[in-house]
C-alpha cells in the first residue's frame, strides 16, 4: 500500500497541537511555581516599608499579568521551534518518498527525531536581533546583530535549555516583584564568575542598578538570557552588609576577565 503523505500530515498537525496544548499547560505551571517560590524566596527580606495589598493567593493583578506575559513569549519561541519542527519532518518524509523509502525508513526518522538523536534547524540567517552590549565602562546597551549562524538543537536538548530558562527567569520575576513590594528599589548582580558564565555578565558582577531606570532594564534582559546563572540581589546601601567593590575586583580578576580592546569585548583568559 502506499504511503499516503497527505494523511500524515494530516496527524503530524494533529499530533503537534496536541504537544503545543500539553506545552502551554505545563509552561503556566512552571513559570507560576517557580515565580511564587521566588516570591516565597524574597519575603525572607523583610522590610518595615509599606507593602502593597495582593489577593489571597499571594499575588497581585501586576503579578498574574507578569506571569501571562511570561507564558506568552515563551510559548511563542516553543511554538516557533515546533513550527520548524514540524516543517523539517514533512520535507524529510518527502524526501524519503522520493527516493524511494519505505515505511520502515520513516518510522526510523520519526524516532530519531523525537527520542533526541536527529537536530532541528531554525535558520534566520541574515535575520537581526536586538542584544544587550556591556561596554567598556560597564554601560549596558541595545545593539542590533545579524544572525550568522543557523541555530541547531535535538527536542530533548531545546526542551531542556527552555524549561531551565523558563525556571531561571521566572524565579527571578517572582523575587523582583516581592522585593518591590517590600519597597526595595536597588539591586546588585550577582552571582557566578567561572568558564560557564558569559564575559559580560561577569563584567557586570557588583554593579548596582535600580529598578525602573533602563539600565537596570536592560541588565534584567541579561538575567533573562538562556542558561544564565546571575540573580538580583537586594542592595542594601549598607558597608557591613554589602560585598565591596575589592570583593567584586578579586572575583573579576581570578576569573580571568579582562576588555579585550581589538575585539570591542570582555573575555575571560
Amino acid at each position: 500500500m502506499p504511503f499516503n503523505l497527505d494523511l500524515f500530515e494530516h496527524k503530524l498537525t494533529q499530533a503537534f497541537e496536541q504537544i503545543k496544548k500539553d506545552q502551554s499547560e505545563a509552561l503556566s505551571i512552571q513559570i507560576s511555581v517557580n515565580f511564587t517560590a521566588g516570591m516565597s524566596a524574597a519575603a525572607k527580606h523583610k522590610s518595615i516599608k509599606s507593602e502593597d495589598p495582593q489577593e489571597e493567593d499571594g499575588l497581585s493583578e501586576e503579578d498574574k499579568a507578569e506571569i501571562a506575559a511570561m507564558t506568552a513569549l515563551y510559548l511563542g519561541y516553543i511554538s516557533e521551534f515546533n513550527n520548524k519542527a514540524q516543517d523539517q519532518v514533512l520535507s524529510k518524509v518527502q524526501e524519503i518518498i522520493d527516493e524511494g523509502g519505505d515505511q520502515d525508513e520513516i518510522k526510523q526518522y520519526l524516532d530519531d527525531v523525537f527520542s533526541g538523536k536527529e537536530s532541528i534547524v531554525i535558520d534566520n540567517t541574515g535575520q537581526e536581533r536586538k542584544e544587550i552590549y556591556v561596554n567598556k565602562n560597564l554601560k549596558l546597551l541595545e545593539v542590533t546583530r545579524t544572525v550568522e549562524n543557523p541555530f541547531y538543537s535535538s527536542v530533548d536538548s531545546y526542551v531542556a535549555l527552555v524549561g531551565a530558562t523558563v525556571a531561571h527567569t521566572a524565579y527571578e520575576a517572582g523575587r523582583k516583584a516581592q522585593y518591590q513590594n517590600q519597597g526595595y528599589d536597588q539591586w546588585v548582580f550577582t552571582g557566578p564568575a567561572d568558564e560557564k558564565a558569559r564575559p559580560g555578565h561577569v563584567a557586570l558582577l557588583g554593579q548596582v542598578f535600580t529598578w525602573g531606570a533602563k539600565q537596570s532594564g536592560y541588565a534584567e534582559r541579561c538575567l533573562r538570557e538562556p542558561r544564565c546563572r546571575h540573580r538580583a540581589e537586594v542592595y542594601w546601601n549598607d558597608p557591613k552588609i554589602d560585598k565591596s567593590s575589592e570583593y567584586w575586583k578579586q572575583l573579576k580578576d581570578e576569573a580571568g576577565l579582562y576588555w579585550d580592546e581589538e575585539k570591542g569585548k570582555w573575555v575571560l583568559k
